[in-house]
């Protein structure tokens, strides 16, 4: 190194650090575990295209009840798995998590009935509850606030390529003969599988926090360290508490940024699941067809997510980027309810563009309300308990597109569920910045009796009078 790292500001120290510069280097794993999970959670919806209501001799009502219970089994083990997560080896819990969905999805393929399928995909959600906010948190541990939209973005942005790649897949797995195996058994077994082998390499490979990674000297992992102290401020605190927890839920901001999530999970995961019908019943296109043309729409929401993630952190700004991709989505909704059904590209830009905005909308508000909780402990519970709740927009999700071949209902409900996600955006922005000017004006007497009146430094976390909002 040309300079020792004492005489270095963090900027320059990190230009010298390649290292440090590039722990996105870690986040391949991750979003390898992305991708297959991803594909194993939303394959249902070209699982169906491929002869699965058929097979199972499922009711439209049943098929809808298969989505959402998959969510069910998010919302009552997310918190558990962060706590967990939060006590012991994340690397060892995410192998756990991905070999046990991977191979609960891999068993989809032996699934009769409705109830054999209603089981599996609650097993499936129950395992792969923890990934996604497991991830949240654990990127917290390696990048500063300023860093951290556009990692999400990256790994968040797998989920549409995700996407992207299961119309691929489900298109190739249509032209496979179905004399003994079904395409949509061939579906489950073909992206199920992945995880499981996938899940030993993540169990041996991810380190666990900055100052047990291997690929880095003593020196970057002191420095590594020291950053995100320095990011944190006041709310850097490592420590464990059952107090702590407690603390999540007495913030109102747990319940807006709760709010939000709902409101955004309703329209992203209801385009997601329903997008191959959808665009099914745009046109008069062979199935296999149909499976190929979702592909589109998810290389577009790739692009977007990272784009809309690069972005707020270049600005360090979230609520205003989250207002500007709902705009996209309402251009999009509006388009797919009240333009002619028989114009076809006009529909199918329509299509691009709500999965376009609605991808994009969940890395800015997972970056939002993670800049905004303080302290190891606040934030993991925090991550889990909005995206627990939140997830209860998934379940909702399944059932708001409900009147094929236009889906004008399920576009209407989710247009609404974007309308309201945006006026609560707007409101708690204004309120957080009129928080971060109060504190402003704040004392050091009065600064004091704050802190007392939280139970000390390590419960008030991102409520110290010292702690500025993201907005």
């Amino acid at each position: 190194m040309p300079q020792s790292m004492e005489s270095l500001s963090l900027e320059a120290v990190t230009k010298e650090l390649p290292e440090i510069q590039q722990l996105d280097h870690e986040d391949v794993k991750q979003n390898e575990a992305r991708l297959t999970g991803r594909l194993v959670r939303s394959n249902i919806g070209n699982a169906k295209l491929g002869g699965l209501e058929k097979d199972l001799d499922l009711t439209q009502s049943e098929y809808q009840w298969s989505l959402s219970i998959f969510y069910f089994g998010y919302v009552i083990f997310d918190l558990p798995s962060n706590i967990i997560m939060r006590r012991w080896r994340p690397s060892y819990w995410f192998g756990i998590l991905m070999c046990a969905w991977g191979a609960v999805a891999t068993a989809m393929a032996a699934c009769r009935n409705f109830t054999g399928l209603a089981i599996a995909r609650f097993l499936l959600g129950t395992f792969e509850a923890g990934f996604f906010p497991g991830v949240i948190y654990f990127m917290s541990l390696w990048y500063t606030r300023k860093e951290y939209a556009r990692r999400v973005g990256f790994f968040w942005s797998f989920g549409s390529l995700a996407g992207a790649f299961g119309g691929l897949i489900a298109y190739g797995i249509s032209q496979i003969p179905t004399h003994t195996v079904a395409t949509w058994q061939w579906l489950f077994i073909i992206e199920g599988a992945p995880s499981v082998l996938l899940s030993v390499l993540a169990a041996w490979y991810l380190p666990n926090k900055p100052e047990e990674a291997k690929f880095l000297t003593d020196e970057e992992r002191k420095f590594a360290v020291r950053r995100l102290a320095e990011d944190a401020g006041v709310a850097n605190d490592h420590s464990w508490s059952w107090k702590q927890v407690a603390s999540v839920f007495s913030d109102w901001k747990t319940y807006v940024y709760m709010a939000i999530y709902i409101l955004g999970s309703i329209a992203v995961q209801g385009v997601t699941l329903f997008l191959p019908s959808i665009i099914a019943g745009m046109g008069e296109w062979s199935l296999p067809v149909a499976q190929a043309l979702t592909t589109p729409p998810y290389v577009l929401a790739f692009v977007s997510v990272i784009a809309i993630g690069y972005s707020s952190d270049k600005f360090f700004e979230r609520a205003l980027h989250l207002v500007a991709v709902n705009l996209v989505s309402f251009a999009g909704f509006t388009i797919l309810m009240f333009v002619s059904y028989d114009n076809v590209v006009a529909h199918y830009a329509g299509a691009c563009l709500v999965t376009m905005a609605v991808y994009s909308n969940v890395t800015v508000k997972v970056a939002w309300f993670n800049n905004n909780f303080g302290g190891l402990t606040r934030r993991a519970v925090a991550s889990a308990a909005i995206v627990a709740v939140g997830t209860i927009g998934g379940a909702i999700g399944g059932q708001i597109y409900f009147d094929p071949p236009h889906y004008f209902a399920g576009s209407m409900i989710a247009f609404a569920c974007m309308v309201a996600q945006t006026i609560l955006v707007i409101g708690l922005r204004i309120t957080l910045a009129r928080e971060n000017k109060r504190r402003d004006q704040l004392s050091p007497e009065a600064k004091e009796q704050e802190i007392f009146a939280y139970g000390g430094v390590d419960l008030a976390g991102d409520r110290h009078p010292d702690y500025r909002y993201v907005l």
